[in-house]
């Protein structure tokens, strides 16, 4: 069985994730906010999740606790994510924003609305919220297989 470029939608995920990423990054950066793509997830995740400990953090974001842990000393020494020992035990922090933490993520909230609407324009509402329900798709399909892996091994 031969597979053409455009049969392979992994490779198109893959891309269009990549060069996403570069994008939100280089915006982050031109628009002065200091941070890279992927410490702008973990704070839009924490923001979300205030008090979520940092390996259900790992977990949500299917990232290895030793990359989050050096993330969240990032954003921690600049004052953005504080750390809070859960009671009892030494080995469990809990992640809140701080107060610029919130500040930055209300700041940058126009910027990805604006970028979200470029992303779409060609899109109609209803392509748009197909290809949103098609990628949760792809999503639960690789969680059941990775699941049917596991019990296979």
């Amino acid at each position: 069985m031969n597979f053409s470029e455009t049969d392979y939608i992994g490779k198109w995920i893959g891309i269009s994730a990549h060069r996403m990423g570069n994008l939100i990054t280089r915006m982050l950066h031109i628009h002065g906010f200091g941070l890279t793509h992927e410490q702008l997830i973990l704070l839009k995740v924490i923001s979300c999740f205030e008090g979520i400990s940092q390996k259900d953090l790992a977990i949500k974001l299917d990232r290895d606790k030793t990359s989050i842990a050096r993330s969240i000393d990032t954003l921690e020494k600049n004052h953005k994510v504080v750390r809070i020992n859960v009671a009892g035990d030494k080995r469990v922090n809990n992640l809140y924003l701080t107060k610029d933490g919130h500040q930055l993520m209300e700041d940058i909230h126009p910027l990805f609305n604006q970028l979200t609407a470029e992303l779409t324009k060609d899109f109609t509402h209803e392509e748009t919220k197909a290809l949103q329900c098609s990628l949760q798709k792809i999503i639960q399909n690789i969680n059941n297989i990775e699941i049917q892996l596991h019990t296979q091994q």
